[in-house]
């Protein structure tokens, strides 16, 4: 069960590489802030998932912070002053999250994730396709190391590490490198849209230690996400999407 993370992790980075060369950037994003990571590692950890879970939902906040700021930095700065300016605020957030309980860091996070992240003016992203390969390996490295620090450290902290959003920074990069920095700006915007799923299976398995009902909670949260994303999905990736 342990090498189950390890070996199926990157599954979450093909498919979203999959989905953005049919769907766009903003779609992408969100399939990337879906909750795979994390329930493999709550299912390897088993007793201690639910804390793990816990410990992730109260950090969705500063991944809503981290995306704002790659955003808003990455299509006035660059990737890689986007990218550490996304670290920064997950780690200032972070520090504040540490300072009040769990709950409240996860009542912040809901009218958080109704931020929206402005794209500079484009109708369409052209682009080479994503290779989803390094994607891949980074997201197996980050479950691995979670799973390490649960062991090491305890499950608060490898709830912080699950939650850092090193595969949507990742995906991020790789849209920018090729479609450019406004697609990826509409990847992270794809990204707080996703992370909705994701604070949900959190919450719920926090609740009821039950990994089923937190994927039905994904699940339904995912149909008014769908509803949000159609807006941000480019004519051309429609055309794309038309001709798969």
């Amino acid at each position: 069960m342990v090498f189950a993370p390890l070996l199926a992790a990157p599954v979450l980075m093909w498919l979203a590489s999959w989905v953005e060369r049919r769907l766009g950037p903003a779609v992408g994003g969100a399939v990337a802030a879906m909750p795979f990571a994390i329930t493999l590692i709550v299912v390897a950890l088993g007793a201690e998932g639910p804390a793990v879970a816990e410990s992730a939902a109260a950090h969705v906040v500063a991944q809503v912070a981290f995306a704002v700021a790659f955003a808003r930095v990455i299509v006035r700065r660059g990737s890689l002053l986007g990218v550490a300016a996304a670290a920064v605020a997950f780690a200032a957030v972070s520090l504040l999250v540490a300072l009040v309980p769990a709950w409240v860091a996860i009542a912040c996070a809901v009218p958080a994730l109704l931020a929206k992240i402005k794209v500079p003016g484009t109708s369409r992203f052209e682009g080479e396709p994503l290779d989803a390969r390094v994607g891949a390996g980074v997201v197996t490295a980050i479950v691995g190391c979670a799973l390490v620090v649960a062991e090491v450290s305890g499950p608060e902290l490898a709830g912080i590490v699950a939650a850092f959003p090193t595969l949507s920074a990742t995906f991020a990069l790789l849209v920018a490198r090729s479609r450019g920095v406004a697609a990826a700006a509409s990847a992270l915007g794809g990204l707080i849209v996703g992370l909705r799923g994701y604070l949900a299976f959190c919450v719920v398995v926090a609740v009821t230690g039950s990994v089923v009902l937190g994927l039905l909670a994904v699940a339904a949260m995912n149909v008014t996400a769908a509803w949000s994303l159609r807006l941000h999905v480019t004519s051309a990736d429609r055309g794309r999407a038309e001709l798969a």
